[in-house]
């Protein structure tokens, strides 16, 4: 074969002239929307305890919700920090609990707890696989600081 490029991938060989990772990024907003809704609408709408069909503790359930919202919302916005995200999943959590208080219903903060637990919970392979790397690259990897230039005030 030689060394050409490779026009499977191009970004002319998609419809629209998207590449592939802008692809997959599209869809993975499209899946975050209708899932966030999905979500939403389970917990605040008139489908109380619905998750009990699929997880019987309602603790996991929000935990596995806002874990998979995370993980696609990493997806979705691959150009935002992890950390950024992850912790507007738990606001996005605790919203939703303050609409069930105003809705009658019962708000907990063991729910917010799940909803935070499942949202960080992405980031800890991340912090892992970091912490495996040597001291020296982590070290490189990190800015050095700006100096301070002292003026005189005269």
């Amino acid at each position: 074969m030689g060394g050409g490029v490779n026009r499977r991938f191009t970004a002319r060989s998609y419809p629209g002239g998207m590449d592939r990772s802008r692809r997959m990024q599209t869809a993975a907003r499209w899946t975050l929307l209708v899932a966030g809704l999905v979500c939403a609408i389970g917990m605040v709408g008139p489908f109380h305890g619905v998750e009990r069909a699929f997880v019987p503790w309602d603790k996991a359930a929000h935990f596995i919700a806002f874990y998979g919202l995370t993980l696609l919302m990493f997806s979705a916005f691959p150009d935002r920090r992890r950390l950024d995200l992850a912790v507007i999943a738990t606001c996005a959590g605790a919203a939703i609990e303050v609409l069930q208080r105003i809705d009658g219903r019962d708000a907990e903060l063991g729910d917010i707890i799940a909803d935070a637990a499942g949202a960080f919970a992405v980031l800890a392979p991340i912090w892992l696989e970091r912490l495996r790397e040597p001291r020296a690259v982590r070290r490189q990897a990190r800015p050095a600081p700006v100096p301070v230039i002292e003026t005189e005030l005269a």
